[in-house]
Formats: structure tokens, C-alpha cells, sequence
């Protein structure tokens, strides 16, 4: 009898490691079909009505783009299910980029540094609605007419409501005299921008500005005597495990040997190399794709209460709550229930970084690049991960095209000046209009309205300008982040 038992245990226990064995590898089979689609199934912002959205190689589009490397790491259930590098860290050194390759993070940079706000909060150190004044020691902000009635506190700058006017720190070449945070918020040399002021009344509007950020590094450093590096790398980087991620410049020996080199929009590298950012709470992050998804499980385990690492619950709620528009604490917010996601972009000269996760699915995608096309790419690269994933969300967009009088097109050919080296030449063929840049290759674009017309690959908008009497007289390309005017001279 008992021999019988144990052979009946030795078939349950064999049967369950067969099962085991089969799952694990109708997992893996899962995974690498998954990768392979994202691989091949990338997709442009825009197709044609009429047409199917046509799937592009990962490969092509990093030469398209001019992005010599790109790294990514996709979540699914809650867990990190791939990560995989591509193209070249470094193309004089022809070295591969792998998940282990270190990028400039941008304005991701900007949620580490809430989190160690949101620390300080947590120990009753701060509080977010006080007044920054209460906190700072090296620098006062002053009293403007905008801010006299309300005066500005760190949720402010937190939500991007601190009511600064826009701007996006551009770092500083190796070599180059660095200023102090003071003397960024004075706009004294060696800073090179201008003074850092209000515009508009704190917590009325949200408005993109990194200037809010650079008072809050100064803050954190006031209230804890720490160096900002340092101070999120206790609170933050250490607790949470991300082995790749540094605010320290320059970057350690053991870093700088897997980071990547930035390259600009025509794919050559940045003179001097990679930027220096001492305004390191709103850009001065160095990272991967796969420790912004451990920082983001890390941050949905906390929500939930399931960890308490870095912060409390109530606190990352908190954060992740839209304020002003879609605007929650560093990340923007959108949608509900299973719908929801949170998510981000980051730019600095020479990178691109791109972040979104929808908490209640376990799912994201993080994607890093060097380059300052990589954000085209990885908007193509977020659609095909979007689509193999069953996302529903970043799906491509039919555009309609339209015919209009000839005479129209006729109006807007010729010579449209953008500097007196550049120009666009606009030419008619067939109901479309060629527009063809100086040193870049013709694109057609097709019309959507009497004076706006579209260019599928890559997607860019163009508006005719006219002037009261109803000539031609320059137009309006808009491309992401790029807006270029041009005058017509002939």
C-alpha cells in the first residue's frame, strides 16, 4: 500500500513539474513572439483614410530617424516581462546598446525628485502647502505682483503651477564654468539664462517650467544640509533598487563605461559630449528603461499599501491625482479605472526618454534614446507595443486628404526662407503639394484644409499664412516639439 502511495506521489510530483515546465515555456515562446512583433510591427502617427496602418522594422526606423541607439522595457502583470537594446551606444566605438545602458532621463529626472520631496514630507520635515520661503536659507523668493496675494508653495512647483514662465534647461559642455542654483534663479553668468520670475499667480495654471524645480533642489538641500545627488540617493535610489539610476555628475567610472553618448537631429554626436545639467532636479537624471519600470511597480505597490519603502500611501495617491488639468505631481494623468495611466516625457539635447504605465493593468513601457530624434521613434515604438499588448490607448490616427482647386496649390509654390541658408521649395504635382528642404530629401503632403496640409512619413503639419489683401506671404511647419517659421521670397 504505501508502495503504491509513493508511486502515486512521484506521478502527481512529475506531472506537476511537466506542467510547470510547459507553462514556463509557453511563457517564454509568448514573450519572444511579443518581442518580434514589436520588432516588425512598428507604427507611423498618421495613415490614410482608405489605407491600412502599414508595420515598420525597428531596425529601418532607427536609420530613418538618424538614432543610432535606443533602449526599451515592457511591463505586463505586473512585472517586467522584456527588456532589449538596439543600434549603437556609441558609433565611433561601435558599441551595441543592451538594457544596461545608462540614458539622460530628462524631465523624468522630476519624479525622483518629487519622491524625495514627498520623503521629507512624510517625515514632517516639510509640507507641501507651505510657502517655499518658510523653508529656504540661501534665497528668498521674491515678492512680484503676481505672487503678492498667494504666495508660492511646493505643491506648486510640484503640479507646475508655480506659475514660472516656460523653459527647458539646455546643460552646460564638460569644461564649461557651472553656476551655482543661485545663480541660475539670478540669471547671472556663468548661468545662461535669463532670471528665473513669475508670470502668472501660483496654483492658477499649469505651465511647463523647470525653473520651479531648480528652487526645489535648492530647498531640499537647505532644509537637509545634503547635496541633492546624495539626498535622492538615500531616499530614493537605494530603497527602491535601482542599481543604474544617478543624479551624480560627472558621472562614476563604473556608470560612464555603459552610458551612452547623445547625438544630435542629423546623427552627429553632441561637441564635448553629453550635457551637464546642474539644475539636477529637473533634468540631470541618468537611467535606464528598466529601473523607470521598477521605479513605477515601486510606486503602485505603494499606492496600494503593499510597501512602504520610500513613502506612504496616502502620499503617492496623492501624487498620482490630477490638479490642474491632467497634471498631478511631476506625471501627467489620464483616463479611470483599468483606463488610467500615468506617464511622461523627457528631452535633453542628445536623449530622449518616454515613460507611461496604467497601474490597475500592471502594464507600461519605458523607452530611452540617444538622440535628438528619439522621441519620433519612440512614439512608433510605444504604438507596436500598444497594439501587441491590447493597450487602449496610442493607436495610429486616419487622416483624411482633400482635394482642393488647383489654383490653391499653385498659390502656396515657391521658395519659403527659414535663415538665409535654409529654405523650403514647394512645388504642385498631381493634388499634392512637394515640399523639399534644403540638404533633406522631397516629402508630399497632402491637404486637410484651403491652407493646412500634412506629410504621413514622418508626420508634420504645415500652415500657409496670408496677409490682409490675401497673398502668400510664409508659412508654419510643427513637427513634436519642433515649430519653424518660414517667410516666402520667390
Amino acid at each position: 500500500m504505501k508502495r503504491r502511495k509513493l508511486g502515486f506521489i512521484k506521478v502527481v510530483l512529475l506531472v506537476s513539474l511537466v506542467l510547470n515546465f510547459i507553462q514556463c515555456e509557453t511563457q517564454e515562446s509568448l514573450t519572444k513572439k511579443r518581442i518580434k512583433s514589436v520588432e516588425q510591427g512598428l507604427l507611423r502617427e498618421v495613415y490614410l483614410k482608405g489605407t491600412r496602418p502599414e508595420k515598420l522594422s525597428l531596425f529601418d526606423r532607427l536609420q530613418f530617424y538618424r538614432v543610432p541607439g535606443v533602449s526599451l522595457a515592457v511591463m505586463d502583470g505586473f512585472q517586467i516581462e522584456w527588456a532589449r537594446g538596439y543600434g549603437t551606444k556609441n558609433i565611433a566605438q561601435a558599441e551595441p546598446v543592451d538594457e544596461n545602458t545608462l540614458f539622460q532621463a530628462g524631465a523624468l529626472s522630476q519624479v525622483l525628485a518629487t519622491l524625495a520631496t514627498l520623503s521629507l514630507v512624510d517625515e514632517g520635515l516639510i509640507e507641501l502647502d507651505q510657502p517655499v520661503n518658510t523653508y529656504l536659507r540661501r534665497w528668498k523668493m521674491p515678492i512680484y505682483s503676481v505672487n503678492r496675494q498667494r504666495r508660492l508653495t511646493i505643491r506648486d512647483i510640484l503640479t507646475h503651477s508655480a506659475g514660472f514662465y516656460e523653459i527647458e534647461f539646455q546643460g552646460y559642455t564638460p569644461g564649461d564654468s557651472l553656476p551655482t542654483l543661485v545663480d541660475i534663479l539670478e540669471g547671472k553668468s556663468p548661468a545662461r539664462n535669463p532670471k528665473l520670475y513669475p508670470v502668472y499667480p501660483p496654483g492658477t495654471q499649469r505651465v511647463y517650467s523647470e525653473a520651479g524645480f531648480v528652487l526645489l533642489q535648492l530647498l531640499l538641500e537647505d532644509v537637509t544640509g545634503q547635496d541633492f545627488a546624495q539626498l535622492v540617493k538615500e531616499r530614493v535610489i537605494q530603497p527602491l533598487h535601482l542599481a543604474n539610476t544617478t543624479f551624480e555628475c560627472p558621472l562614476p567610472p563604473a556608470l560612464q563605461a555603459r552610458a551612452a553618448q547623445g547625438y544630435d537631429r542629423q546623427g552627429q554626436p553632441l561637441p564635448g559630449g553629453a550635457r551637464i545639467f546642474p539644475q539636477q532636479a529637473a533634468a540631470g537624471l541618468w537611467t535606464t528603461p528598466t529601473d523607470l519600470l521598477h521605479l513605477s511597480l515601486a510606486l503602485i505597490k505603494m499606492a496600494r499599501g503593499e510597501e512602504r519603502d520610500v513613502i506612504s500611501p496616502l502620499l503617492i495617491r496623492e501624487m498620482l491625482t490630477p490638479r490642474l488639468g491632467l497634471q498631478a505631481m511631476a506625471f501627467l494623468v489620464e483616463g479611470s479605472g483599468d483606463d488610467l495611466r500615468f506617464y511622461l516625457e523627457g528631452y535633453n539635447p542628445g536623449f530622449s526618454a518616454f515613460l507611461v504605465v496604467y497601474p490597475s493593468r500592471g502594464q507600461g513601457v519605458a523607452i530611452m534614446a540617444n538622440s535628438d530624434n528619439g522621441l519620433y521613434l519612440s512614439e512608433e515604438i510605444l504604438r507596436a507595443v500598444a497594439a501587441n499588448y491590447n493597450w487602449p490607448h496610442f493607436q495610429p490616427e486616419e487622416k483624411t486628404p482633400y482635394r482642393l482647386p488647383v489654383e490653391i496649390y499653385q498659390e502656396y509654390v515657391g521658395r519659403y526662407e527659414v535663415n538665409p541658408q535654409y529654405h523650403l521649395d514647394v512645388r504642385y504635382e498631381d493634388y499634392y503639394l512637394i515640399i523639399h528642404p534644403t540638404g533633406q530629401v522631397p516629402t508630399r503632403f497632402y491637404a486637410e484644409s484651403k491652407s493646412t496640409f500634412f506629410a504621413v512619413d514622418p508626420y508634420i503639419q504645415i500652415q500657409f499664412l496670408r496677409d490682409r489683401q490675401g497673398r502668400v506671404t510664409g508659412l508654419v511647419l510643427r513637427q513634436k516639439r519642433t515649430r519653424v517659421e518660414a517667410k516666402k521670397v520667390s
